[in-house]
């Protein structure tokens, strides 16, 4: 075996050992949970790095936060306001918190997203659904320090890929 070959394999298997370790690209090995709202069956994934608060008394949803600054809330309910999705954006839009500054939109068949700034140190991203032929709203809603958006935009892509609407005991068709 010729020692370029040698080399070559010995860079893959130090390259696959980083990979699988979590040492590439400053990636960290959480673990990752699921969360799944009995209630209404909302359901994300969410790194371990993130603790749940105390749930509500509705069982709509939960809260999470992590010790360097970072939380975020996952949540449903009835769509008692009967918005469609354009109807929907422009309710949360219109009702940001102070501060909240919107860079960025998109937006699907049955979900859109928004994000960008809170003040000049925090970062927010809002995705929210319509779901169950338009008889819920969901939310996932994220904030995290502005100075940690390297690490965390791609946990939070990650999460937002995994948010989506499920079965719960209260879920539209379940009685």
């Amino acid at each position: 075996m010729s020692r370029l070959f040698l080399r070559r394999a010995f860079q893959f298997a130090a390259l696959t050992a980083a990979l699988a370790a979590g040492d590439i690209g400053g990636a960290s090995a959480e673990t990752w949970r699921t969360y799944h709202n009995d209630r209404y069956g909302t359901t994300i994934e969410y790194p371990d790095l993130f603790q749940p608060g105390q749930p509500p008394d509705s069982n709509d949803g939960r809260s999470f936060t992590s010790a360097d600054g970072a939380s975020f809330s996952v949540f449903a309910s009835y769509n008692a306001l009967d918005f469609d999705l354009a109807g929907y954006e422009a309710f949360i839009s219109k009702n940001l918190s102070a501060g909240k500054i919107i860079t960025y939109r998109a937006h699907g068949r049955d979900w859109f997203v928004i994000s960008g700034t809170l003040g000049a140190d925090q970062v927010f991203y809002e995705r929210y659904l319509l779901s169950h032929g338009g008889e819920m709203t969901e939310g996932f809603v994220t904030t995290y320090p502005s100075g940690l958006k390297q690490k965390y935009d791609p946990i939070v892509a990650r999460m937002a890929k995994s948010f989506h609407q499920g079965t719960g005991f209260q879920a539209p068709g379940k009685h």
